[in-house]
């Protein structure tokens, strides 16, 4: 018995989507929990198909009543804690002992506020992504054979780019261009500091640095959907991954061989 109308469902079903999506989910899992939101909430006959872009849903209910409904996805970020959040919420409709409902509240009403609580949950602090940032490039440095010299330069360049990023990421530019001017700065940066620390090797700290801008979960989703036979959303993640690595060496070349024209 749906204790909701076929319209609210809908609604709930596309903001789980919504979040799932934008947090960088793979399309399968996407669409799994749209069908338990909607089978928890009574309406088991819905279809679903996902794209990188965009989500299209459709439930039918007793009486031949169908609803069809269609989300834009405007831009994805990851955030792998918001996925996990929202998988448990979404399999706590179906069994209520692992997370059981606050007394006197409906499913419907449980999940759209957690969907609201998980949407405004902040992400990290900013200082801390930079620190992370930092260890990653100087960690990969000493990964792929830098010294310890080259360990630290390789920190100040990840911190700084880390830093630079969220303000980049503010520009109005497409992924092709941030991630140009992303390993530009980072070749810059690194140039930079070869002038006042001689005897360092820059190819490992560049390389450190731009490890931050690898879309590796990009790839792996784009190999999950496509092992998982959604052929459209792997294709088009995969070409989005594409884009970005060529946007990563078009932007680290070219710093490249401006700073050697200006030498």
């Amino acid at each position: 018995m749906a204790e909701v109308s076929i319209k609210q469902c809908s609604k709930l079903a596309l903001e789980t989507g919504r979040i799932l999506l934008e947090s960088g989910a793979a399309t399968n899992r996407v669409e799994l929990m749209m069908q338990k939101v909607c089978s928890g909430l009574g309406y088991p006959e819905c279809e679903s198909f996902v794209t990188p872009t965009g989500i299209f849903l459709s439930i039918s209910a007793a009486g031949d009543d169908l609803s069809t409904s269609i989300k834009r996805i405007g831009h994805r970020r990851i955030d792998l804690g918001k996925i996990t959040d929202i998988s448990k919420v979404v399999n706590c409709l179906h069994d209520a002992s692992c997370n059981p409902l606050p007394e006197g509240k409906s499913k419907s009403a449980y999940l759209r506020d957690e969907l609201r609580r998980i949407d405004e949950q902040k992400p990290y602090p900013m200082w801390l992504t930079n620190i992370c940032g930092a260890g990653t490039s100087g960690f990969f440095c000493l990964l792929f054979g830098g010294s310890w010299s080259e360990f630290g330069v390789a920190l100040i360049v990840g911190f700084l780019v880390a830093t630079s990023l969220k303000y980049i990421s503010r520009l109005p530019v497409n992924n092709f261009l941030l991630n140009a001017l992303a390993a530009a700065l980072i070749v810059l940066i690194s140039k930079t500091i070869d002038i006042w620390v001689p005897g360092i090797r820059l190819d490992f700290i560049i390389i450190g640095g731009i490890m931050i801008l690898v879309p590796g979960l990009q790839i792996v989703n784009a190999i999950r959907d496509t092992m998982s036979g959604d052929l459209v959303a792997g294709t088009a993640r995969g070409m989005e991954a594409i884009i970005v690595t060529i946007g990563i060496v078009a932007g680290s070349g070219a710093m490249l061989k401006l700073w050697e024209l200006w030498s």
